[in-house]
């Protein structure tokens, strides 16, 4: 890659916007509270990693401009974690279990933490 490339190139990374990605993600975690408290909304985005809208800023942004990175690869796992939990919260709530989807919002919690500091690390990396 010469001068040019690096250049355009780290200008594209540093033009993400990953605030967008962190709102994103609060946003995911207040439509699964919302679900799981009764509200009727599109399930879809909650249990799909790849509907909802930091999976589509993942698979869209993240990873055709900066997937060389070992942190993006995590993100990704540590996405699809955080939906497989939402899928069994939402499953334990279909159940009439309540309860123990609530309670597992603590897991969602922990798995968020990482993510976020994924996300941090990266945008270091990135716009570096």
């Amino acid at each position: 890659m010469n001068r040019t490339e690096q250049n355009n190139y780290k200008e594209s990374i540093g033009r993400l916007d990953f605030e967008q990605a962190r709102i994103k993600h609060v946003l995911f975690k207040s439509k699964l509270r919302a679900l799981l408290y009764g509200a009727s909304i599109d399930t879809e985005p909650v249990i799909s990693t790849r509907d909802c809208s930091l999976g589509k800023w993942i698979y869209d942004v993240a990873m055709p401009r900066i997937g060389h990175l070992p942190e993006v690869k995590e993100l990704e796992r540590v996405h699809n974690d955080m939906h497989v939990i939402a899928r069994r919260l939402w499953s334990e709530y279909q159940k009439g279990n309540q309860e123990v989807a609530l309670q597992g919002l603590q897991q969602v919690d922990e798995t968020a933490e990482k993510l976020l500091h994924l996300l941090n690390v990266i945008e270091r990396k990135a716009i570096a």
